[in-house]
């Protein structure tokens, strides 16, 4: 397809005058038959990528996504604006929803699926009788960051994809360097001679990166401190659900901000009324733990706090980009204490998989039930991979390894004095061509100026939030995930 009969689709389809940076690059290799992983940052419109490609092939669209309520969120903003081809088939669905699915499989052009529900024969039966136009694979850095911990569903989409006689395949991420791009390769079986990798810096010049060391026992009051000079709304990321549950009791009972917890422990039900309330503007806050943001279009979210150190960076630059994804300058704030790394690395090195016998582990259900998370998954993958106990040794090992190798850069960032942006694009490889001067915490940077701005910034969130929103900003919206 011409560079000017892209141009004239997208105008016709979706809207838009322009392509976004990385989007017609990633969409050419796609309709030129060539596998893509496309890293690009939040916010850049991953989601038009491959709606575009499915409206220039015949044949339906699989994606794979990880989250219910990335599914569902999708699902419902493709049907707002007209897609009635569109459909999820996961853990929630009912039978008689199941059944309707199965009856009329072909009918839909968008399918979005668990990693997990792809494990079922039935649906792969009735897919290998569709034409697949394109596969994708949404928040791909889950097959590094996930496959082994908890999701090993993750790492059999490689075998999946065989199955359905190997389509074409779309990776779309925010953050992946050179490893967790290697296993994404390795994963999906993608050839790397037939595979194209669009990579991009995962820097956005309208984050200003903050850390702020404190001890554990401060971080309470500095977290209220920075509450009452932070314009509205934000998200604050917790590795504890205890925790977050504590901090949130916090600032209910010293603040008026309307704020509430999202996590694994609550009811989908109640997660589902959150995500609602916040993306209505109803919360103001969210204490949550990394499941929540994930593809959740909230453009004006003003900061992001870590209250705990992220196990690696791409996982912080992933909930950091839930930040600012309306173009305009908002904070990134990590509350570092050395205690939480400390603590971060013990965990990690406990495993019980190095200490029992893995075989008879294999066999013995109730051995593996008082397993951890992290270990059943693992566990899970060495069975299904029929790998002998001395390599799985190995490969657990090397797990913690690389664990420990990522907690260790995310200690460098927080402990550098350099510029913490250029930081971050040399880990990803990247060269930073220009530091603008909304920066870091470790450049030049006037605080009172800073909070100013960000007071400005807010100002005009609420005058536009009071505005009604015409047909095309409303598709904008929906096409920034």
């Amino acid at each position: 397809m011409t560079d000017d009969l892209l141009d004239i689709n997208l105008k016709k389809w979706f809207g838009f005058d322009s392509f976004r940076s990385g989007q017609k690059e990633v969409i050419q290799s796609i309709l030129n038959k060539k596998n893509s992983i496309a890293i690009l940052p939040t916010g850049s419109g991953k989601s038009l990528i491959y709606q575009f490609c499915s409206y220039s092939l015949e044949g339906m669209t699989i994606v794979i996504s990880p989250l219910l309520s990335l599914m569902d969120n999708q699902v419902m903003q493709m049907k707002r604006f007209g897609e009635k081809r569109v459909v999820a088939l996961n853990s929630m669905s009912n039978f008689e929803e199941k059944k309707y699915i199965e009856n009329h499989l072909s009918e839909y052009k968008f399918l979005f699926v668990s990693p997990e529900m792809l494990q079922s024969d039935w649906l792969i039966r009735k897919l290998q009788n569709i034409n697949i136009a394109l596969l994708v694979i949404d928040e791909a850095h889950c097959i590094s960051q996930w496959g082994m911990d908890f999701r090993p569903d993750y790492l059999s989409i490689g075998i999946i994809r065989e199955r359905l006689h190997h389509p074409i395949t779309l990776a779309l991420t925010a953050t992946a360097p050179e490893k967790v791009i290697q296993d994404i390769l390795e994963s999906l079986e993608l050839p790397f001679d037939q595979t194209d990798i669009h990579f991009y810096d995962p820097n956005r010049e309208n984050l200003f990166y903050c850390v702020k060391e404190v001890s554990a026992s401060e971080k309470n009051k500095e977290l209220l401190d920075l509450l009452t000079k932070y314009a509205l709304p934000g998200i604050i990321y917790f590795t504890s659900k205890i925790q977050a549950e504590r901090v949130c009791q916090l600032i209910k009972e010293r603040t008026d901000i309307k704020v509430d917890t999202y996590h694994a422990d609550r009811s989908d039900e109640d997660r589902k009324t959150i995500q609602h309330q916040f993306l209505e503007g109803n919360l103001e806050l969210i204490c949550a733990t990394s499941a929540f943001g994930m593809g959740i279009n909230k453009l004006n979210v003003r900061f992001v706090i870590h209250y705990h150190l992220p196990g690696s960076l791409e996982e912080y630059l992933q909930e950091a980009g839930r930040a600012g994804r309306d173009g305009k300058e908002s904070m990134v704030t990590l509350l570092y204490s050395l205690s939480d790394y400390q603590f971060k690395k013990q965990k990690v090195k406990e495993t019980d998989l190095l200490h029992l016998n893995i075989s008879q582990l294999k066999k013995d259900k109730q051995m593996q039930e008082s397993l951890s998370d992290s270990d059943q998954a693992m566990l899970q993958f060495i069975t299904r991979g029929n790998i002998d106990d001395s390599e799985a040794r190995k490969l657990v090992k090397n797990r913690i390894q690389n664990k420990i190798t990522q907690l260790e850069a995310m200690k460098k960032f927080a402990e550098t004095t350099d510029c913490k942006r250029t930081f971050l694009s040399e880990h990803f490889k990247h060269q930073l061509m220009e530091r603008p001067e909304w920066c870091c915490s470790s450049c030049e940077y006037n605080i009172t100026e800073l909070l100013e701005r960000l007071e400005r910034n807010n100002e005009n969130n609420i005058l536009s939030n009071n505005q009604s929103f015409e047909w095309k900003e409303k598709i904008i919206n929906l096409f920034s995930l």
